[in-house]
């Protein structure tokens, strides 16, 4: 049976609020939270699932938030 577009929407805005939620987690272990509360608005507005979870590895990999913040800004 398919999914209604409905249950699919919905389970693509869970999926991206839990890969950003994982990902200022992942940020707020490695850095001042000062500094990544200054980038949460930007990360909040990024809608495409598939950035998120790339934001998410590269969090994971990032040795200093500049380098994470270069990849943030990056298109």
């Amino acid at each position: 049976m398919r999914e209604s577009k409905f249950y699919q929407r919905q389970m693509e805005k869970a999926a991206r609020e839990t890969t950003l939620k994982n990902t200022l987690t992942v940020l707020n272990r490695k850095f001042p939270a000062e500094a990544v509360n200054a980038l949460t608005p930007e990360m909040q507005n990024i809608d495409d699932l598939q950035r998120l979870e790339q934001l998410l590895i590269a969090a994971a990999e990032a040795r200093n938030l500049d380098t994470f913040t270069q990849m943030l800004h990056e298109s």
